[in-house]
């Protein structure tokens, strides 16, 4: 995973926003209207990742990914302004909307992953890559619970702001191999981007 730059992007990426994945749960209790909240988020994330399945895309997988980082982390930060202004229930398009662009960096994230992954290493990735998730969205609850007193909308534009360093810690350019410095450019795998 390290040695393919692809792959290390969107793991990192990913990683990063189950950050704030881990607490959007109790975020969502916090606000009010969890249920409902979480609900609209969970039926725009097939949703997305099926429009995005059933177009082929006429871009490298990276761009929807980054794309998708980017609608989720700005989908919640308006949740956050709306709640906090409104109630709960003014989130609940938002988070559909959050939901629907994290359906598309699934789907990204797992071509991504299907495309640069080393010969007979797929399974090994993506395993990988789950398992990171998963350690990160622990690490996010935990810390979540430890900030819970704080207001509810404030921790969702928490979470937006992970999503939207995710967004930006993809598009960064990838070390080159060996020189431990910077690129203008991606390596080889990102150089159409």
């Amino acid at each position: 995973m390290w040695r393919a730059p692809d792959i290390r992007a969107i793991a990192s990426a990913t990683s990063l926003a189950f950050v704030g994945v881990g607490g959007s749960t109790t975020t969502a209790v916090l606000l009010g209207h969890g249920g409902a909240l979480m609900t609209g988020f969970a039926l725009g994330t097939p949703a997305g990742s099926l429009a995005a399945a059933r177009r082929p895309p006429r871009m490298r997988a990276a761009r929807p990914a980054e794309a998708g980082l980017l609608g989720v982390g700005l989908a919640l930060a308006a949740a956050a302004v709306a709640v906090s202004v409104g109630p709960p229930a003014l989130g609940l398009p938002l988070f559909a909307v959050a939901g629907l662009c994290d359906g598309v960096v699934l789907t990204a994230s797992l071509r991504l992953r299907s495309d640069f992954a080393p010969p007979g290493a797929r399974p090994q990735v993506c395993t990988l890559g789950a398992g990171l998730k998963i350690t990160a969205a622990a690490a996010g609850a935990g810390l979540t619970g430890l900030l819970a007193e704080r207001p509810a909308a404030l921790l969702l534009l928490c979470i937006a702001a992970l999503r939207l360093a995710a967004a930006l810690l993809h598009a960064l350019p990838a070390p080159v191999p060996g020189r431990g410095r910077l690129r203008g450019r991606r390596t080889r795998t990102h150089a159409g981007r």
